[in-house]
């Protein structure tokens, strides 16, 4: 029974982000549970660690998954992404989401060496933005789906169904 609630659990997370992905980018949209500013961090640091996260519109099947995690997860997230905003504070005087390209990339650069003091929420963060994208519509075709669920034959094995 656990299997089945877990594969559910599954193909729903898959459908949420598939149907998120569908959405237009322009149509009107706020976050749930994040903050606006939350979002805006999540989205400029997903986007800087995964190119094409925010096309993916990755922040968007976040929020709609956290309300459904642990305590423990939902702060961890957003102490990262305060930590993010804390770090570009520190060294530019502006939240991570304000910062160019290249001081958002200092600070990834920064957050990516093992033993830094951002090491743990970088890949929190990636973890988080990872897992969205590779569910979404546009992570999926760059795997190579093409909505397919069911083949007539499996090309090189030499049995049909």
């Amino acid at each position: 029974m656990f299997r089945i609630l877990q594969g559910a659990s599954a193909a729903s997370l898959l459908l949420t982000g598939l149907n998120a992905a569908e959405e237009p980018a322009t149509a009107p949209w706020k976050p749930q549970f994040l903050t606006a500013e939350q979002n805006d961090t999540l989205a400029a640091v997903g986007e800087r660690m995964i190119p094409g996260s925010g096309e993916a519109l990755c922040n968007r099947l976040i929020d709609s998954v956290l309300p459904m995690e642990s305590e423990k997860n939902k702060k961890d997230l957003l102490d990262a992404l305060a930590a993010f905003d804390g770090e570009a504070e520190r060294r530019h005087r502006q939240r991570f989401r304000q910062l160019t390209p290249a001081q958002q990339d200092e600070i990834l650069t920064f957050a990516s060496n093992d033993g830094s003091a951002l090491h743990h929420q970088f890949g929190l963060v990636k973890e988080w933005t990872a897992d969205a994208y590779w569910t979404s519509l546009k992570g999926l075709r760059e795997l190579g789906w093409t909505g397919r669920v069911m083949w007539d034959s499996f090309p090189n094995c030499g049995n049909s169904y």
